[in-house]
């Protein structure tokens, strides 16, 4: 046996190890440091003792620190998940959505159990694909069910302007098989002509092959190559053959079994087919006297077919192409069958203060509550490897991109490594999770913490946002899905992507009328902004009767929340009348448009400054001014809460009601809350969005006041509903014209193309 082979521990040399240089090091420094008055070096004096075991702690908390990425990653008695960290699996980064007509039948090929092939043909003039399938010999039925699969995974899948004109089912035309062969000794007629006949089907079918990263094709294959033009771990290879008697005729005589053919056809009414571009599919014979254009030799013996195990074979060898096999189920196997980083969770959060390490002739007691000077020295080098020992057990939780680890940072520090690796996911996967316009419009008071979980919660869908950009709403699906586009808006604006959720709602469910400025014709304000402008004498606003808002720390528990908001709406008599402006709306969203105004009868008013046509409004009295400073934040964190629960967009596609509007998008947004309210940031929504939609797509940017987008709303949801709903189908053009006369009385329209 060859030893080199043998497994084995290398020693290491005492002067290359950590704990030997660590001794040199400290006995050159004490020496440096003690100059002329150093005399000897004794093993046994206390400074020495103690240099000794703090060295053996440092090259202890070496080793604990020296395990790799993956095992730091790892939490005991847990597997490494790569993906908790934002560290997408291949199938994740490298696959995308279909794009198209090929990328369509490979994903129908791949989805829809039972389909033999798949014809898909989108008309360039306007996105309409025409999807012709066709359907296994073994499938039962008027393939109705089939139809239904395919329309499914379509919808499932379909891309902005996009949509199905029809699904027709192929029906082919029928070949008989005639032949004589011979057989090689051993081998089972019956299994033969099933190898036979399932071998034709496929080659008649022009069937794609469903291959795995498990599979012989896949060795050697990197997964980004491998995985390119795919939208899971399935490769679907379409075929590139030439149709003829000839090429089949080759594959044939390669079948396991088959010794030589002495005469071979495809027959159309008894003439033999030269040409197999079809569409054709084969008789499968079921009784024996079927079988009476086919003879078997094994020898000079003519074999006896078994009609019922011909088909149970032959039936066999079709269902283990993956046909029976669904999408999910499929796709769950091979997720894993790439190699990827594994860890071992190590627990090297203990550490035993060295104290315990000194002889008993120092009587050090390390669990001594008045600890001498000497120990307190002691304790305080254990606690600085004890704080690095824990920031290494929470390393997996400080980087972690979960739902469930969404609270990890807890400190200044902690927030500043975690928005360093959010960075770093930034850079990695080419997308931008804060960017700097929208720090700049931090109106709504949102908390380094805050920014840290937005952005975790987007990066956390990072990968499929990528993948599945052009991705339009499901139609078949009345609620919990929204297209692409509007899922990166919000997830980046950090508001709710749910299609479901209805802006104009939000005002309303606390039974609150927003109120805006109205000007009269000759442009002049209105009456409601006048008494708000005459509420309040300038005399009683003297430098000397005003003091500011301080900020206050409220209640965090949506309990006390909802104690904190009902008390408000029962001390400030201004919601007497259930009304809000919306200057208010949007700029009492910060503290510093508040103010406590002292009377000449020593009461004290709230007092809010209009920023948008000046003048103030009381919002309530009281004598305890701090009471109303409480009120003041109280009233400042809900009109944040409404403003971001009031932000949503909209995408309509035209065409799926007028197939005359092609390529066409309608963007609409509320215009009402304090950030879409302000043109810059409205100009930077708009940049985004044009980043977002497809290039060869065109549209408009809406911004609707609240009254427009209530109904606004209600049309957009009743045309949703026609999709999954055939008794509204003849509706669906009422609707849009309705948006579309809805849509003209915008407050602003920004085409995606316009440049500032």
């Amino acid at each position: 046996m060859d030893e080199r082979k043998e497994p084995y521990i290398e020693q290491q040399a005492a002067e290359d190890a950590l704990y030997t240089r660590l001794q040199q090091q400290t006995l050159a420094e004490v020496q440096r440091m003690s100059g002329k008055v150093w005399t000897d070096y004794n093993a046994h004096d206390p400074g020495v003792t103690l240099a000794d075991i703090a060295n053996y702690a440092l090259a202890e908390l070496d080793y604990k620190l020296g395990f790799g990425v993956a095992d730091s990653l790892t939490e005991a008695g847990k597997p490494f998940d790569a993906a908790r960290f934002g560290l997408f699996p291949p199938v994740d980064v490298y696959t995308t959505s279909p794009v198209t007509e090929d990328d369509y039948r490979r994903m129908l090929l791949a989805s829809v159990p039972g389909l033999e092939n798949a014809d898909v043909h989108c008309d360039p003039e306007t996105g309409a694909y025409t999807v012709r399938i066709l359907l296994s010999p073994f499938e039962e039925g008027s393939g109705e069910d089939t139809v239904r699969q395919v329309e499914e995974a379509f919808h499932s899948r379909r891309n902005l302007c996009e949509r199905l004109d029809k699904v027709e089912i192929i029906r082919p035309d029928t070949l008989d098989f005639e032949a004589e062969l011979e057989i090689e000794p051993g081998e089972d007629a019956t299994e033969v002509l099933a190898r036979i006949y399932g071998r034709i089907l496929r080659y008649l079918s022009g069937e794609a092959s469903l291959l795995t990263p498990g599979s012989r094709p896949a060795e050697g294959v990197s997964p980004e190559t491998w995985l390119e033009g795919s939208e899971d771990a399935l490769r679907v290879v379409l075929p590139e053959q030439e149709d003829t008697e000839h090429e089949l005729y080759k594959q044939l005589r390669g079948i396991k079994g088959v010794g030589r053919f002495r005469t071979c056809y495809l027959t159309k009414d008894g003439i033999p087919q030269t040409r197999l571009s079809g569409p054709y599919s084969l008789r499968i014979p079921k009784e024996r006297k079927d079988f009476g254009n086919i003879r078997i030799f094994c020898g000079r013996t003519e074999a006896r077919i078994d009609p019922e195990r011909f088909l149970e074979r032959l039936e066999g060898f079709h269902l283990l192409r993956g046909r029976s096999f669904s999408r999910k189920q499929r796709g769950k196997d091979n997720r894993s069958a790439w190699s990827r980083p594994a860890g071992t969770g190590h627990d090297v959060s203990a550490h035993a203060p060295i104290a315990g390490d000194f002889p008993d002739c120092y009587r050090l007691a390390p669990e001594r509550k008045q600890p001498s000077s000497f120990e307190a020295y002691t304790r305080l080098y254990d606690r600085a490897i004890q704080n690095g020992l824990d920031e290494l057990k929470a390393l997996p939780r400080l980087l972690s991109l979960a739902e469930a680890d969404k609270d990890a940072p807890e400190n200044r520090e902690q927030l500043r490594l975690k928005s360093r690796y959010l960075d770093f996911l930034d850079r990695l996967y080419g997308t931008e999770s804060q960017p700097a316009w929208l720090s700049e419009e931090n109106c709504y008071g949102e908390t380094p913490a805050g920014t840290v979980r937005r952005r975790v919660n987007f990066l956390r869908n990072a990968a499929r946002l990528e993948k599945e950009r052009m991705k339009a709403r499901n139609l078949l699906e009345a609620d919990g899905n929204a297209p692409t586009v509007k899922e990166h808006f919000c997830l980046l604006l950090g508001i709710d992507p749910d299609d479901g959720h209805t802006v104009s709602n939000v005002l309303p469910g606390h039974n609150l009328r927003l109120l805006e400025r109205k000007q009269e014709d000759d442009g002049t304000l209105g009456i409601t902004d006048r008494i708000d402008s005459l509420l309040i004498g300038e005399r009683m606003l003297r430098p000397g009767n005003v003091q500011p808002v301080e900020f206050e720390r409220l209640a965090r528990d949506e309990e006390g929340k909802r104690k904190e908001y009902a008390e408000m709406r029962a001390t400030l008599p201004f919601f007497n009348e259930n009304l809000i402006t919306g200057d208010l709306f949007r700029g009492g969203t910060r503290l510093g448009n508040y103010k406590i105004v002292r009377t000449d009868d020593d009461l004290y008013m709230l007092m809010y400054r209009h920023q948008e046509h000046g003048g103030w409004t009381n919002l309530g009295q009281g004598t305890d001014p701090k009471e109303l400073a409480r009120l003041a934040n109280i009233l400042r964190r809900f009109l944040r809460e409404l403003n971001r629960r009031s932000e949503t967009l909209y995408v309509v596609e035209p065409v799926l009601a007028d197939g005359t509007r092609t390529f066409e998008l309608i963007l609409a947004l509320p215009a009402w809350t304090y950030r879409f309210h302000s043109p810059r940031f409205r100009s930077k929504c708009r940049e985004l969005l044009r980043s977002l939609v497809p290039a060869h797509l065109t549209g408009k940017v809406h911004w609707l006041g609240e009254k427009e987008m209530r109904q606004f709303e209600i049309c957009y949801h009743q045309l949703m509903r026609t999709f999954t709903d055939s008794r509204l189908e003849s509706y669906r053009g009422d609707l849009l014209k309705a948006i579309d006369g809805l849509l003209e009385q915008s407050e602003e329209i920004m085409g995606l193309d316009d440049t500032d």
